[in-house]
């Protein structure tokens, strides 16, 4: 059968039948609605958890943690956090799926920070700053110019023994036990989006401060603010002398510490070294590893454990398995409407070719083939399952513009809301269509056989 006359027996018969077509087909447009809104929704919340809130492409690898007294007896100097020793991290750079591993240096001493009067007025601050270094390389996209995530003491500056003898923004830092400084630029810093989320969602709203993200993210006006390193309300550092040393932030990276703040690397060793001693410089707090693809975190994972190291956070990993089962959970729901919209396809298709076994026995007796019969009945069904499908995909579409309108002005300000709970990539789109395409066509399968192999003389017969 040619291809002309092939549209012209759909088109006559979709006509001629619209009513039962558009019966049969109702359960097509919900099952590709409910398939297409519930794909949507877990494919946008996926992308906001394991995105911005749990990376899954990252997996942040420490050494297994050993009993211990507790924080107090860190900060006093009777017990020593566990490292990572270079040599490890070199072996997992050789690790199957790893891409790049940057190591990671927390403080190992206490500390202090105070500022914030440039964007809120006044100045906040926090009777114990947790921080930690990282390699430049890690934060490289996240810092524009004119910034720089360098050490400032490795930049080298005049000898100076107070801030009078430096040119602002440089202020004179001079380490314990040396009695001449140097004038530097303020220390990079980097702050994480949580960070920022929490503060503008939560803290501002309590205090009355205004949000700073757009301030950090989109300006980046290098906010400065004063550290006071080695004494803290938990107590001092087992050596080094308290002082105070100048910070700027740079910008809000991904790849921060949540809560916190990240600074370069050689700037936490070169204060580690200063306040904690050699061993807590010589080593590395834990390593972050980028994996090749999210199906390599599991292998690497299992590898490092053998080096005596585990994820930090498994919650990347958690989240992730429960948005699978999840989505799983709607699909086989959506594909169970479908399945029912198939069945009542295979039985209205029954019945119009029952009616019309009449036409399809004269078509049969001028020289129809089977396959020709069976190539009407499918592409009957091809059209309109993609018919029903495409009306099912607009209607998921409004459901899901209509749930995000409600999220925006009923739902309160959270960290990481989105603009939208939903994603809607092209695959997703396409994947709908064929969805409604393949179950019309399976439906009415079964009728499309029956009738292209019945005998034509007892269907003129009997039509």
């Amino acid at each position: 059968m040619r291809a002309g006359s092939l549209v012209l027996l759909v088109t006559r018969e979709i006509a001629r039948a619209r009513g039962a077509l558009a019966s049969a087909g109702f359960g097509i447009i919900a099952g590709t609605a409910a398939l297409f809104f519930f794909l949507s929704l877990g494919l946008g919340v996926r992308q906001v958890l394991l995105g911005s809130v749990f990376p899954i492409d990252k997996v942040e690898l420490e050494p297994v943690a050993k009993p211990e007294p507790g924080l107090l007896a860190l900060v006093f100097g009777s017990a020593q956090m566990p490292g990572v020793a270079p040599d490890i991290v070199r072996s997992v750079e050789t690790m199957p799926g790893v891409d790049h591993v940057y190591p990671k240096l927390r403080f190992a001493f206490p500390c202090t920070a105070r500022g914030g009067a440039e964007i809120i007025g006044h100045e906040i601050g926090t009777s114990e700053m947790i921080g930690d270094g990282v390699d430049p390389g890690l934060v490289a996209a996240d810092v524009k110019p004119p910034w720089k995530f360098v050490d400032p003491w490795e930049q080298g500056g005049e000898p100076c023994t107070s801030d009078a003898a430096c040119t602002s923004p440089r202020y004179c830092e001079r380490p314990t036990g040396e009695a001449t400084g140097r004038c530097v630029d303020p220390v990079p810093v980097l702050v994480s989006r949580y960070l920022v989320e929490v503060f503008n969602r939560g803290l501002a709203p309590a205090h009355g401060f205004p949000p700073v993200g757009e301030s950090l993210i989109s300006r980046a006006q290098g906010i400065t603010f004063t550290m006071y390193l080695g004494d803290s309300l938990l107590g001092r550092s087992k050596q080094g002398a308290a002082r105070l040393v100048r910070a700027r932030i740079v910008g809000v990276s991904p790849r921060a510490i949540d809560l916190g703040m990240t600074l370069p690397l050689g700037t936490v060793r070169r204060w580690n070294r200063e306040y904690a001693g050699e061993a807590a410089a010589s080593s590395f707090s834990s390593v972050l590893v980028e994996v090749r693809s999210a199906g390599d975190a599991g292998r690497v994972i299992s590898d490092a454990a053998k080096l005596g190291l585990v994820p930090r956070d498994t919650r990347a990993r958690d989240v992730s398995i429960l948005i699978d089962g999840i989505l799983a959970l709607l699909t086989v729901v959506a594909s169970v409407i479908l399945i029912v919209s198939a069945s009542n396809i295979a039985y209205t298709f029954r019945a119009l070719l029952q009616d019309r076994r009449g036409i399809i026995g004269l078509y049969r007796a001028v020289g129809a083939t089977r396959g020709d019969i069976l190539a009407w009945v499918l592409s009957l069904a091809a059209v309109v399952g993609l018919a029903c499908a495409a009306i099912g995909l607009g209607v998921g579409w409004g459901l899901a513009w209509i749930a995000d309108r409600v999220a925006a002005t009923r739902i309160p300000d959270f960290p990481f809301k989105p603009e939208s709970f939903f994603a809607y990539p092209p695959s997703l789109v396409a994947g709908t269509l064929v969805f409604g395409v393949l179950f019309a066509v399976l439906g009415a399968l079964g009728p499309a056989r029956r009738a292209s192999r019945s005998d034509p003389r007892d269907a003129l017969l009997q039509g």
